[in-house]
């Protein structure tokens, strides 16, 4: 071979060797230079997203959460934390706050958030608050005590949440058997006990069906096991 076809011959390999080697090392540099990109958008953008709510250390929504509990200062037949009347004294209790922490008392409905005042935690952390339900408590809707406090056991805050409630209008006795209305499974017929077996909300007494928690309502007009209540027809109103 001479100089002249060895020269060709290495000129057309350099240009192999480019295509072949060269321009697959830049196609990668170029993929690693786009992904690094995309990387950091990404991570722009969470943060626009994540660092927004870490910011704000004080927002209800980062502190730890609680049970807050609420019981009848006058005895109930019912359920001691869950059915009250408007007007009803409860006391709320509850712990994990910073000791004589000041707190904020609320009552929620619905989307509705309202403040009832503040009070303080005692030495111990502690919350034991006497507080009466609002006179004008919606009858419809479920209700919820929330106690807000800043600080807290451990400085992040704490907010403590009761169950939600039902309220009554009143606590009237309407069948003068001695137990209230909201309490009652057979308000308008005064009865011995509330014994409801088939736990349909209507207690023994007044139930059509007493083991039929359908009362009848899957087909022929008779309760589904053949055991009706002879003092209560079926198209008898019940209560």
């Amino acid at each position: 071979m001479n100089q002249h076809a060895a020269d060709t011959t290495l000129r057309i390999s350099d240009r192999r060797y480019d295509a072949t080697v060269v321009a697959p090392e830049l196609a990668r540099q170029s993929i690693r230079l786009r992904w690094a990109a995309f990387r950091f958008v990404v991570g722009a953008g969470l943060c626009v997203l994540g660092c927004a709510t870490w910011a704000d250390e004080d927002s209800p929504a980062k502190r730890l959460r609680g049970k807050l509990w609420v019981t009848p200062v006058e005895y109930m037949e019912c359920s001691s934390e869950t059915v009250f009347a408007r007007g009803d004294t409860v006391m709320l209790t509850g712990s994990g706050l910073a000791p004589n922490e000041t707190v904020e008392i609320t009552f929620m409905q619905g989307e509705a958030e309202r403040s009832l005042g503040a009070t303080k935690a005692n030495a111990a952390g502690s919350l034991n608050a006497r507080i009466p339900i609002p006179s004008d408590a919606v009858t419809d809707q479920e209700a919820q005590f929330r106690v807000n406090a800043e600080h807290g056991a451990n400085g992040t805050g704490v907010v403590l949440s009761s169950s939600h409630l039902q309220i009554f209008a009143d606590g009237r006795d309407s069948d003068g058997d001695g137990v209230k209305d909201m309490c009652d499974t057979c308000p308008n017929l005064a009865s011995k006990d509330s014994i409801d077996m088939d736990a349909d909300g209507f207690g023994d007494a007044c139930d059509p069906c007493p083991t039929d928690p359908e009362n009848g309502a899957a087909g022929d007009g008779k309760c589904a096991d053949d055991n009706p209540n002879p003092l209560v027809p079926l198209s008898q109103p019940k209560g």
